[in-house]
C-alpha cells in the first residue's frame, strides 16, 4: 500500500510545478527539475507520516523487508543453466548480504531519480496532449539540447564539501551519504552525456534508434557510465556541442 502511495505521489505531485512553465512558456527543464523536487518533497512528507503512525522509519520497514530474504530464496537456475559451478552456502550468504547492504545504501538516490525520470515523462505526456488540444505550451526539447547549468561544477564541490563536513559531525552515516550523492551526480552527469551523444549523432544522421540502443548500453554498463559521467562533465566546462556548433557555422 505504501509503494502505491508513493508511486501515485511521484506522477501526481510534479504536475501543478511544471504546467505553471508548461502553459506560459518557461523552460521546459526546469519545469521539471521543480516538478522533481516537489515529488521529492512530497514523498518526505509521506515517510514522516508513516513514521508519526507507525513509529518505524521507512528504513525500518525496508531493513525489515530485506531481513526476511534467505538464501532459499535465491533462484541460482539461470546461473547454473550457464555451466558454472554452483555456488557455495557461504559464497551465496557474502552476496546476498552485499546486495542487501547496498539496496539498503540505495534507497534514497533511487527514490529522487525516479522522482525525476517519472517527472520527465509526466511532462512529456502531458504536454504532447496538450498541444495536440491546440493550447501553445512549452514543449520539452530535443534531449540533445539538454545542458546542465555551468554552475552545476561549483554546486557539486560545495555539496561534497557540505556531506564531508556533515559526516564529520556525525549528523548522518557517512557510506550512506557518499554512496547517494556519488549516484546522483553520476546519474545528472551521464543524461548531459546523453545528450552530447543524441547532439552527435544527430549532426552525423545516425538513424535515431541506433542512438537509442547506443545510449542504453551506455547507461547500463558500469563502464559506459563512467564514460557518459566523463562526457557529461567535459561537455559542462569545455561546451563540446557549441564548439563543434561554432565550427561548421564557420565553415
Amino acid at each position: 500500500m505504501l509503494t502505491l502511495i508513493i508511486l501515485l505521489l511521484m506522477i501526481l505531485i510534479p504536475v501543478p510545478a511544471m504546467l505553471r512553465y508548461m502553459l506560459f512558456g518557461r523552460n521546459a527543464y526546469r519545469g521539471i527539475l521543480e516538478g522533481s523536487l516537489s515529488a521529492v518533497t512530497g514523498v518526505a512528507f509521506a515517510f514522516l507520516i508513516y513514521w508519526s503512525v507507525t513509529g518505524a522509519t521507512i528504513f525500518d520497514a525496508i531493513n525489515s523487508s530485506l531481513n526476511r530474504i534467505s538464501i532459499e530464496d535465491m533462484n541460482m537456475g539461470a546461473y547454473t543453466m550457464l555451466g558454472a559451478e554452483p555456488l557455495q552456502p557461504d559464497t551465496m550468504q557474502l552476496m546476498l548480504d552485499n546486495m542487501k547492504e547496498t539496496t539498503k545504501l540505495a534507497v534514497p538516490g533511487l527514490l529522487i531519480i525516479f522522482c525525476m525520470i517519472v517527472a520527465y515523462v509526466d511532462y512529456a505526456l502531458i504536454s504532447r496532449v496538450l498541444s495536440k488540444s491546440g493550447k501553445k505550451i512549452s514543449a520539452l526539447p530535443p534531449l540533445r539540447v539538454f545542458s546542465l547549468p555551468k554552475n552545476i561544477v561549483i554546486g557539486s564541490l560545495i555539496v561534497y564539501i557540505l556531506a564531508y563536513l556533515t559526516v564529520n559531525l556525525g549528523i548522518i552515516d557517512g557510506s550512506l551519504m557518499m554512496y547517494n550523492l556519488e549516484m546522483l551526480f553520476t546519474f545528472i552527469f551521464s543524461i548531459q552525456g546523453l545528450a552530447v551523444i543524441f547532439y552527435f549523432g544527430f549532426l552525423k544522421r545516425i538513424p535515431k534508434f541506433l542512438v537509442v540502443i547506443l545510449s542504453g548500453v551506455f547507461f547500463l554498463t558500469w563502464f559506459g557510465q563512467t564514460f557518459l559521467f566523463l562526457l557529461g562533465l567535459i561537455d559542462v566546462v569545455l561546451d563540446i556541442r557549441k564548439r563543434i556548433s561554432q565550427t561548421n557555422i564557420k565553415i
